[in-house]
């Protein structure tokens, strides 16, 4: 591997390069005895092509290098570009030219001669290969094979001096020449058979022909399902798979690797078995995380089956996975490719690709979200088997079946080799190649202590890089032993089934929300209850709650330390992933240590159920919190998601147990964000930006008396008056992760003149920064009263201007102006507050139940609306047959708790996560006074209740 392909710009010097390479390579195939003279000029044509690509990957930055010396030079005196490419083409196909290279990169000649030559053996091999296992090869195409009729070389990567796969066309058929031992191949497909009894539709991997250094399988024909039958065969196949993989250690099976034929899922490489569980790794974060990155590790993640995405070298938010990869939810890669080729400007650029999509889909347009049932289904119906036949003492002895068998690891991901070895093959290193092996060195020595599994040792270092300096990828393979087989065995016998399935459904689900980022997730989903009852709110409430709280604490994840975790989908810089929870108030252990301590406190009132354990984990939690925001600091200083969250999360678990130190630790989270201060932020909303870190300092000042946060509140504004863009329509801030400027409370106008309001309204700054505070606060309005299309009774969601979708949430819509317009209204009086309250619970009420049940963007914020609004005006809100908290708690009963973005997935955080939806039930009871962090408050009973609203709750 070198350079991308480049349009055979140096064609003719490449042919000038290599034509000795390739003449010869031509004649060892005419004169091989067996081949009819057809398939030897077939056989030659695709060889000489080949060579001539790899050496094109190699040559192309030399050639461009030595085009613009010759035109620096003055060697090139045509008066176009054009003509000064064409003289150089010229130039570069005469022996002088040879010489040149020689004295400028002394190892070049050498190194490109061995890389060919091992290359052309391995195409001999083939050769000689299809000679003597023709009649053989009638066993994986149920009929002779006949003459070969085509061929396709070096598909895949070059490994083990040359080799590669390639595809082969006989009149009976195509078959894959792998050039590796296959016995891992038929035993898997034994073991497949036996364990489904010849069943039509199982997982199946090729047929295989075993030749011990080499082999064949069978060619499979990519079909897509003809129905909706085959396509719930497919995805519960895929469970099976999932199942199958994890009992065996399998790894790799990227989207390369499996192929859809109709409803049967075909693994096509399966080299990467019984691959032993990277070990564990200690870090300074308590027992819990390392072990839930460790089961991460090791989970269904590990085969390459389950979207996954992990920051790699040049494929940095690329999901490669079996089921994933989907179309529409991959970011465009970047490759090296010679731009204004055919003139003498040419260069290496970097240009954005698509990554191309492979067969392992079974339809054109897969929606994996439908059929996350029947993964699941297969994942547990056949791990159940196997733990029947475990018990039975019967599977063991299944597995000696993998014993000799060879087995490939991948201890460092592909494109890291492709990057060092672009390194090496750079002209630079080709002129001094002992600094770019000591390069090379350095860079693979940081990998090894990056990784867990990447080789250490000096010796396989430097056979790495000789693999390299000579066009291979390196690999890593073993003979399987009773010794490694045991250690998988044991391995999968002391997996988590419960979380090991929450991963699964996880991983699914964050391919559902990596496509749909940008989209309002409601709109698919009603979950309005069928059957509503309003009878026994209470005791209905009370055990809700105590459930979901069990819940919360049988999914954690714990350390012999008495540390507690969670493992969750989680949205990161390269997309949603499955990690265990972060330090944040939004979907992180925050927000769980928050709800924790809240139901310890209405247990202790009588307003909550007893649940065992709830003390000793919120400890738990409070460790790895205190660890993690010692350790990492966080990028972010918002309100929910960065330094923000973690001051208010402090300060609301002081109000709870006020002797502990806990405010003292929200002033040295203050401390930290003084330190960074705001000048370099870019992100400017509640959510992560510089606007949420102004209330919890309001917060935070009130509760120390200290002036010194204020002024650190007002730091955060000016940043904000900056920003702002300010024009007739209104102020508005630069949105960080969409193209125009947003409306609404987390991410947008509403929530930053809200802040600005509260800000205008306390003690920080001189009058005059309060006047402008407030003036700037009035200009965000005015932006977001733009947005209100008075025809829809609603504001424009300008992330999808044209969709007409109103989302009545929290975070993008009339939910979150409304609790805006509600505080503000509360707190000055303004007609123009009390007249947006109004349209905006007109707005959420039209809107109706039935969303989700999350306080971020569900029926939970809603509800607190409508609690809110009904003290300020009553008459907003007439008498329901049917009380809001009744509609949630029957949805509630006959749904499950159903999260926000990964509704399908098990989420543990407070705003999209079911701690949220715990908080909410704890407040339906109307003596409960703990904060509602939907207006980042963190006082109790910062908000004074309408009992009225609430009548329903008081038969408790």
């Amino acid at each position: 591997m070198g350079d991308a392909p480049s349009n055979d710009t140096f064609l003719g010097i490449i042919d000038y390069l290599t034509a000795d390479a390739r003449q010869s390579l031509a004649d060892s195939i005419c004169t091989l005895p067996g081949l009819g003279a057809g398939e030897s000029a077939i056989l030659a044509r695709e060889a000489q092509q080949a060579l001539r690509d790899n050496a094109e990957r190699k040559l192309n930055r030399i050639l461009l290098l030595e085009l613009h010396a010759a035109k620096l030079s003055g060697q090139l005196s045509a008066a176009d570009e054009s003509g000064k490419f064409a003289q150089f083409l010229q130039l570069a196909t005469q022996d002088a030219f040879k010489d040149t290279l020689r004295r400028r990169y002394p190892v070049l000649e050498a190194r490109l001669q061995r890389a060919l030559g091992q290359q052309s053996k391995a195409i001999v091999d083939l050769a000689r290969r299809i000679v003597a296992d023709r009649d053989a090869l009638a066993a994986l195409l149920n009929r002779p094979a006949g003459d070969l009729c085509g061929a396709s070389l070096g598909r895949g990567d070059v490994h083990d001096g040359g080799q590669s796969v390639a595809q082969l066309t006989f009149e009976g058929g195509k078959v894959m020449y792998k050039p590796r031992s296959l016995r891992v191949d038929q035993a898997l497909e034994s073991f497949l058979h036996d364990l489904f009894q010849g069943a039509a539709d199982r997982i199946r991997v090729p047929a295989a022909l075993d030749r011990g250094a080499y082999g064949w399988t069978a060619f499979v024909e990519h079909r897509y399902c003809e129905n909706q039958d085959e396509l719930k065969t497919f995805y519960r196949n895929i469970g099976h798979w999932l199942a199958v993989l994890r009992l065996l250690g399998g790894t790799d099976v990227h989207h390369e690797n499996l192929i859809a034929c109709g409803p049967v899922p075909c693994v096509v490489d399966v080299e990467s078995l019984f691959v032993p569980e990277p070990p564990p790794q200690a870090s300074e974060l308590g027992q819990a995380v390392d072990l839930a990155d460790a089961m991460i590790r090791s989970s269904v993640l590990r085969t390459g089956l389950v979207p996954f995405r992990a920051p790699a070298l040049g494929m940095d938010g690329v999901d490669i996975s079996a089921i994933g990869a989907l179309p529409g939810q991959q970011p465009k890669i970047r490759v090296p490719e010679i731009v204004n080729h055919g003139t003498s400007e040419a260069r290496v650029g970097l240009v954005s690709i698509d990554l191309d999509m492979a067969r392992n889909h079974p339809c054109e347009s897969p929606d994996i979200s439908r059929y996350w049932p029947d993964i699941v289904a297969g994942f547990q119906q056949l791990t159940g088997r196997f733990a029947a036949l475990h018990r039975d003492g019967a599977l063991a002895p299944k597995l000696s079946v993998f014993l000799g068998c060879r087995i490939r690891q991948i201890l460092r991901p592909t494109q890291i080799y492709v990057e060092v070895m672009r390194m090496l093959w750079h002209p630079a290193s080709l002129h001094d190649e002992p600094a770019a092996i000591e390069r090379a060195r350095d860079l693979l020595e940081k990998n090894s202590a990056a990784s867990l599994v990447a080789p250490k040792e000096a010796a396989a270092i430097a056979a790495e890089i000789d693999d390299m300096r000579y066009g291979d990828v390196p690999v890593f393979a073993n003979e399987l032993d009773r010794v490694q087989l045991d250690e998988i065995f044991q391995a999968w016998q002391a997996m988590r089934l419960d979380l090991e399935e929450l991963t699964i459904r996880g991983a699914l689900v964050t391919a559902h929300l990596n496509t749909r980022l940008n989209d309002d997730k409601r709109v698919p989903y009603d979950l309005r209850p069928r059957d509503p009852s309003a009878q026994d709110l209470d005791r209905r409430r009370r055990a809700m709650a105590a459930l979901t709280v069990q819940e919360l604490l049988e999914l954690s994840v714990r350390g012999n330390d008495g540390t507690v975790t969670w493992i969750s989908p989680i949205l990161g810089r390269a997309g949603w992933a499955m990690r265990s929870l972060q330090p944040n108030l939004y979907v992180g252990l925050s927000g769980v240590a928050v709800t924790l301590a809240a139901y310890q406190r209405e247990m202790r009132a009588g307003r909550a159920d007893e649940v065992a354990g709830v003390a000793e984990a919120l400890d738990g939690v409070l460790k790895v919190l205190r660890s993690t925001e010692r350790v990492r600091p966080v990028e972010a200083v918002g309100g929910f998601i960065g330094v923000g969250s973690q001051i208010l999360s402090w300060l609301t678990l002081h109000a709870f147990r006020p002797q502990a130190d806990f405010l003292a630790v929200a002033a040295q989270r203050a401390e930290a964000m003084e330190q960074r201060g705001f000048g370099e932020e870019r992100n400017f909303d509640i959510l992560e930006g510089v606007a949420g870190a102004i209330v919890p300092l309001l917060q935070l000042a009130d509760a120390t008396g200290e002036a010194r946060w204020l002024a650190l509140a007002a730091q955060a504004a000016q940043r904000l008056e900056q920003a702002a863009i300010v024009d007739a329509r209104g102020a508005r801030w630069p949105a960080a992760v969409y193209d125009e400027p947003l409306g609404g409370f987390a991410h947008g106008s509403s929530g930053i003149g809200w802040v600005l309001t509260r800000l205008g309204l306390s003690a920080a700054g001189s009058a005059e920064d309060r006047r402008r505070w407030l003036a700037l606060a009035e200009r965000a309005f005015d932006f977001e009263e733009s947005l209100y299309l008075p025809e829809f009774g609603n504001w424009l969601d300008v992330r999808k201007p044209d969709s007409r979708e109103f989302p009545n949430t929290w975070c993008h819509g009339s939910v979150g102006i409304g609790l805006a317009a509600c505080d503000l209204y509360a707190r000055t009086g303004g007609e123009r507050h009390l007249d947006t309250l109004r349209r905006a619970v007109h707005a959420a009420r039209r809107g109706g139940w039935g969303y989700s049940h999350t306080l971020c963007h569900g029926d939970l914020s809603m509800w607190e609306l409508l609690l809110r609004a009904s003290k300020l005006v009553p008459e907003l809100l007439p008498p329901e047959a049917m009380p809001g908290s009744a509609v949630i708690l029957s949805s509630i009963e006959e749904h499950g708790i159903v999260g926000g973005l990964a509704r399908d997935a098990f989420t543990p955080g407070l705003m999209s996560g079911i701690s949220g939806s715990i908080h909410q039930l704890l407040r339906m009871h109307p003596q409960c006074d703990i904060p509602s962090p939907l207006l980042l408050e963190c006082r109790l009973g910062e908000y004074v209740r309408n009992p009225a609203f609430e009548r329903e709750l008081l038969s408790a």
